[in-house]
């Protein structure tokens, strides 16, 4: 009777010692049946022979007694097919790629067939690759492909049998069928055009009887050899297709066709050559002007696919179309022209059209002018209406002619303290384009002393050489150039260089006295790039030529001006610019700036404050201080306190505080988690800025506290004992019941749509829209809540709303609630929209 192998995979943890006592054997005898060199190195999957069985009993012998074991069955692996199909630019070849992870490969064997039609399949190609793709030639006379994949593993020794690491299966066949084709690529259309019908078709076309019926020819119609201006398709009858449509006028049209059949296309034609259609209309006359007084010159924009163009012109504009007393000028083969042997002082019309071996276009729009007209008076202005002292004053004008002449001549009419003086200007233009250009002339004020006004007017002349009207007489003032003395001393008066401690003054005097100053726009500048501490205590980057210091000073005498640390933070070994600019009642600036460096020794301090909280009203009281060594108080600081909010942000209470006075000063919104501050220390000499977080400070208040109707003071004291006027007085509402919150964000947003775009375009604004719902029930019986929401519920301001998380701010409210004379509880909600506030 046949007996079978027994087998047993190592698992992590496995000795050959192990395994042989679990079957009945031992390790050596393991050794030597497994072909094993060195009993103690076995690795984790290795698959052993642990002994033999009877294959129909199951009854096992060999090298010992075993329980009954069966032995797996063998696997298969087959190759998947990712991708068939016809080969681009080929009819016939065919082409197959595969899939497959498995190690251990040798080859794979690969199958093709064919099939001529009647069902009956040819072995024509069998054949071994190592790669995972085939490529097939198929006959001419097939009609159908198929093929098949085998992989095939490698080989290894097992008990000195030649054994496969594993099997592999045919895949799943795949066929191709060349009725799946795309069709063939038909010729060059051949196009005609006739007035705006443009009509495209192929003859003879080269395809199949048997797929006639299921083919088109799509034709794509492309207008002056930029884009796409119509695509259509047409069935084939008689082997012919054509198309037909609508195009317009001037322009140049070529097409190309492909054909389809089902969603399968052939490549493009090539391209016919270019047809045009009848010639655009010209968009305008662009100039018609009188160049004699017998004589007109007319301009036009050319027209791409016109060969010539026609004028026609009358003296009655109603003869157009409805008269032979028209002119007609053909075959103009540029696209400006002059017209002689006119009648002078009479008004002519006059209109164009482009021709080509196409037809005729629409005619232009009609222009007419009047030949020998004199001009309207020029526009006129000047380079400035205040002029220095010294400086070249240029006047303009431009010539308005009434028949589109050039200017031949121009007048000047200056008067100057009473004195009228007329200069004659002679223009010596010829280009057709010099009707509208801009004339000036130069005057040399060096000689005028401040004060002097002068008095100006043009006229022009056009081709009759008669002068037109004056233009209105425009005044200018000759002033003489404003001056502006800058000075910048330290605290004794003197002029520096080098700032050493603040603080330091700017005066800046304007000049000369006929002008009077109408403000002062003072500058500080960096000269180079630092970084710093803002005087909240956040770091701040200054780069070169940032402007720290900015303002606009309305006064029209002397500028006097102290700065301080309050003032202006400037930083240890920078150097500044100071630049002051000042506007003088002429409209005319002066300005004047003045450098120096900053060198002084910055001072760092630890600022601190003491707290105290207010249970009642949940408010807090902080008194900062700023100490040295000797725990005396420093008299050269000044103090700044500042709410730190949960997002980072801070809210300042107070600033600008005697460092000397026991100046407590009171919040009257800390958060309800941790009271959280920053005592900030400016240096009064230097501007030096220390600043000090305080750790949060308890409060942990269960309920919402809303607040309004609120006033609040500092006040400075020694004594422990209680004021007799509270720092913070105002209106109350605590709300320990369970609050139900919905908040809702309303994004100021607009969403924009736009023809060519699948979706809309989104822009964002700068609110937020922050609201929420507040619903709660209160007890019947608290009359004291009560209260306070009906008061609340008139109250026509802001509130400050705190919650127990820790956040703040300033809202806008509305209270609503019902009561029922069977309920013990009363619902009440709150809409609560977030708005902007201060502290």
């Amino acid at each position: 009777m046949a007996t079978v192998n027994v087998y047993y995979t190592v698992v992590a943890g496995d000795t050959l010692w192990g395994i042989a006592n679990k079957y009945g054997t031992t390790y050596q005898e393991l050794a030597r049946i497994n072909g094993i060199p060195n009993p103690n190195l076995i690795y984790v999957g290795q698959k052993l022979i642990v002994g033999t069985k009877n294959e129909s009993t199951g009854t096992s012998g060999g090298t010992s007694s075993v329980p009954t074991y069966t032995e797996p069955k063998s696997t298969t692996y087959k190759v998947t097919i990712n991708a068939f199909g016809l080969q681009s630019n080929s009819d016939r070849t065919v082409f197959a790629t595969w899939t497959f992870t498995k190690e251990n490969v040798d080859h794979y064997r690969v199958v093709w067939y064919y099939d001529t039609g009647d069902n009956v399949w040819f072995l024509d190609s069998d054949s071994t690759t190592g790669e995972k793709q085939s490529i097939y030639n198929a006959p001419s006379n097939a009609k159908r492909v198929r093929v098949r994949v085998k992989v095939i593993a490698k080989t290894r020794k097992v008990n000195g049998v030649e054994t496969a690491y594993w099997n592999g299966t045919w895949c799943i066949e795949k066929v191709y069928d060349f009725s799946n084709n795309p069709p063939s690529t038909p010729s060059t259309p051949t196009v005609t055009i006739e007035k705006y019908r443009l009509t495209a078709e192929i003859e003879n076309i080269d395809i199949d009887s048997d797929q006639v019926k299921n083919t088109q020819i799509q034709f794509q119609v492309v207008k002056d050899n930029s884009y796409v201006f119509s695509t259509g398709k047409s069935n084939i009858v008689s082997l012919r297709a054509s198309y037909s449509c609508n195009v317009d006028a001037g322009g140049q049209y070529k097409v190309r066709c492909r054909s389809c059949r089902d969603s399968k296309y052939s490549d493009w034609s090539d391209y016919s050559s270019n047809v045009s259609t009848i010639p655009a209309r010209p968009s305008s006359i662009t100039t018609c002007r009188a160049t004699s007084e017998t004589s007109v010159f007319l301009a036009w924009l050319n027209v791409a696919t016109a060969t010539s163009y026609d004028i026609e012109y009358t003296t009655n504009k109603s003869y157009f179309d409805g008269s032979d007393s028209t002119t007609i000028i053909n075959n103009i083969e540029t696209f400006k022209y002059e017209i002689t042997g006119l009648q002078s002082g009479s008004e002519y019309f006059f209109r164009v059209r482009a021709v080509n071996d196409q037809g005729y276009s629409y005619w232009t729009p009609i222009k007419s002018t009047v030949i020998g007209e004199e001009p309207s008076a020029p526009t006129t202005w000047s380079s400035t209406t205040t002029c220095l002292n010294g400086e070249t004053l240029y006047l303009y004008w431009v010539h308005n002619c009434e028949d589109g002449s050039n200017q031949t001549y121009a007048e000047v009419e200056l008067t100057i303290d009473g004195t009228k003086n007329t200069y004659t200007i002679t223009s010596t233009e010829t280009d057709e384009d010099e009707s509208q250009k801009t004339h000036s002339y130069a005057i040399d004020t060096s000689s005028y002393i401040e004060g002097t006004e002068i008095l100006w007017r043009v006229r022009t002349a056009g081709i009759t050489k008669v002068y037109g009207d004056w233009s209105i007489q425009r005044s200018i003032q000759i002033y003489a150039p404003p001056t502006l003395e800058l000075e910048v001393t330290d605290s004794t008066g003197a002029t520096f260089d080098v700032l050493e401690s603040f603080p330091f003054y700017i005066s800046a005097v304007a000049g000369p006295n006929t002008q009077t100053p109408i403000g002062y726009h003072l500058t500080i500048t960096s000269n180079s790039s630092y970084e710093t501490i803002d005087q909240i205590g956040n770091i701040k980057n200054v780069n070169k030529g940032d402007e720290i210091y900015y303002q606009y000073y309305d006064i029209n005498d002397k500028l006097t001006l102290e700065l301080s640390a309050d003032s202006v933070d400037l930083e240890n070994n920078v150097s500044y610019t100071v630049i002051c600019v000042v506007s003088m009642d002429s409209g005319l600036t002066a300005e004047a700036s003045f450098d120096f460096t900053v060198a002084w020794t910055d001072e760092q301090y630890e600022p601190n404050a003491e707290i105290g909280i207010d249970e009642d009203v949940l408010s807090v009281n902080i008194r900062p201080f700023c100490e040295d060594e000797d725990e005396s108080l420093i008299e050269d600081v000044v103090l700044s306190v500042y709410r730190r909010g949960f997002d980072g942000s801070f809210t300042e209470i107070a600033t600008g505080l005697n460092n000397t006075k026991s100046t407590f000063v009171t919040d009257p919104h800390p958060s309800l988690d941790y009271a959280r501050y920053r005592i900030v220390a400016i240096t009064k000499t230097t501007g030096a800025v220390s600043y000090y977080d305080m750790p949060g400070y308890p409060i942990q208040e269960k309920a919402v506290i809303i607040q309004w109707d609120e006033e609040w003071t500092s006040f400075e004291t020694s004594n422990e004992d209680i004021l007799e006027e509270p720092a913070w007085s105002g209106s109350l509402l605590k709300l320990p019941y369970n609050i139900d919150v919905s908040d809702n964000y309303a994004l100021d947003v607009s969403l924009v749509n736009y023809i060519g775009r699948k979706r809309p375009v989104s822009y964002y604004g700068t609110q937020l829209g922050e609201t929420a719902t507040w619903n709660m029930d209160i007890v019947k019986s608290d009359k004291e809540t009560l209260y306070a929401l009906r008061r609340l519920a008139i109250w026509t301001g802001d509130v400050y709303v705190r919650e127990p998380s820790g956040s703040g701010y300033w809202a806008n409210i509305s209270v609503s609630f019902s009561q029922k004379h069977t309920e013990l509880i009363i619902p009440v909600t709150l809409n609560i929209t977030r708005v902007e506030g201060g502290m």
